[in-house]
């Protein structure tokens, strides 16, 4: 390889290379001297009832920050929890981040700690127990009291990521969604809606989840409607249901989002997706804002349009009363949004537009366009232009 070509690749690498090639070893045993990228913790250990007092003080324990994964366990893994503290195994650590002084956020062991808390608050009858099947069908009012105390002295280690860690506040964050990261690698499998609500916490998320559980859009996807007490505390009918369980609901938000500038689509919606969030990590609360209205204006118009076939495909009877497609809502919202200016043209054809949609998803061909399987740039546009076509069609 010549000179120059070495020079060349120096460049296209630029200050990456540059600082790589100065590093020396006393420079990495001085950042090891200097305590970065070291974490400084505690280990304290609870008593079930302390443990209970701190995530009744919302200001000492915050058990659902944003970066969580939604609550997901059933009655019947809460149950084992229990089991397994009455006969005494040993349970893996909770995580703790000290987010100031004597605050504290769950970072690993959220389902657990929501167990605890529900069985002694009395939300759920113990099932499916194997050492203790005599105990099936009881609430914690219902157990004998030397068993309600010996529940009750039971120890839950922690481990607490101190305030200290970080030198200032973005530091801070960034050993936060470190450690997040590390401790998520094993137990229960996060999907890929679950992992960018953990690694890319910003306004812009917080964003998305807060759309999630607007009225507007629950009513849409039939999703229970926010509760006063989430997220520290939720309905059964509301942990059940598996768009908002497995965060599908803040995936379909995303889409929006992600789909807005179609030419930024590359390497699959995947790859789209995790871009816009990437994108978007900075995007100050103020914009947020304006991109929230923005959507749910957008939500309006489509619901106002649609009425309660909104992003529905064909029942047994021909009417927009079948099951809801994710494809076509993101056709209909793009389309939406691209011709927002001519909303109330749009609202007042609305029986027109509801006609030619059913008409588009009757037939085959276009039905494979507007509903099918194929996610690449090209199709996602002939979906999005589809609809987009039909409302300037009725409309001119």
């Amino acid at each position: 390889m010549s000179k120059e070509e070495q020079d060349n690749i120096v460049n296209e690498l630029g200050e990456d290379l540059a600082i790589a090639s100065v590093i020396t070893e006393a420079d990495i045993i001085n950042k090891y001297d200097q305590g970065q990228a070291r974490i400084i913790v505690q280990r304290n250990d609870f008593l079930v009832p302390n443990l209970i007092q701190m995530i009744n003080n919302k200001d000492v324990l915050n058990l659902s920050p944003d970066y969580q994964r939604r609550k997901r366990w059933n009655d019947i893994k809460k149950s084992h929890l229990i089991e397994s503290l009455l006969v005494n195994i040993p349970i893996p650590p909770i995580f703790l981040y000290e987010s100031d002084l004597a605050q504290y956020e769950v970072m690993d062991g959220q389902q657990r700690i929501d167990a605890i808390r529900g069985f002694i608050g009395n939300e759920f009858k113990l099932k499916d127990l194997k050492k203790w099947p005599e105990l099936n069908g009881r609430y914690f009012r219902d157990l004998p009291n030397r068993i309600q105390r010996g529940l009750e002295r039971r120890g839950i280690s922690a481990t607490i990521i101190l305030t200290e860690s970080g030198k200032n506040t973005e530091e801070a964050m960034d050993i936060r969604q470190y450690v997040f990261e590390r401790l998520n690698t094993g137990g229960e499998k996060l999907n890929q809606q679950e992992v960018r609500n953990c690694i890319y916490a910003s306004d812009f998320n917080n964003m998305i989840i807060k759309i999630s559980r607007d009225d507007l859009f629950t009513s849409a996807w039939s999703i229970p409607m926010k509760e006063p007490d989430e997220p520290q505390k939720i309905s059964r009918k509301l942990a059940a249901d598996k768009l908002y369980s497995t965060m599908a609901d803040c995936e379909i938000v995303l889409r929006y989002f992600a789909l807005i500038d179609i030419e930024q689509f590359k390497g699959g919606v995947k790859r789209t997706l995790d871009s816009c969030m990437y994108n978007n990590k900075n995007t100050s609360e103020e914009k947020c804002q304006i991109m929230k209205i923005d959507y749910l204006t957008s939500l309006q118009i489509a619901k106002d349009i649609y009425g309660d076939g909104l992003f529905k495909l064909l029942g047994k009877t021909g009417d927009l009363n079948g099951r809801r497609s994710v494809p076509l809502s993101d056709a209909v919202l793009l389309a939406v949004h691209t011709n927002k200016k001519v909303a109330k043209d749009l609202i007042s054809k609305r029986i027109d537009i509801v006609e030619a949609t059913k008409s588009l998803l009757l037939n085959p061909a276009t039905y494979e366009i507007l509903v099918g399987r194929g996610n690449t740039k090209k199709t996602i546009t002939e979906r999005i232009d589809m609809i987009s076509n039909l409302f300037k069609e009725i409309i001119k």
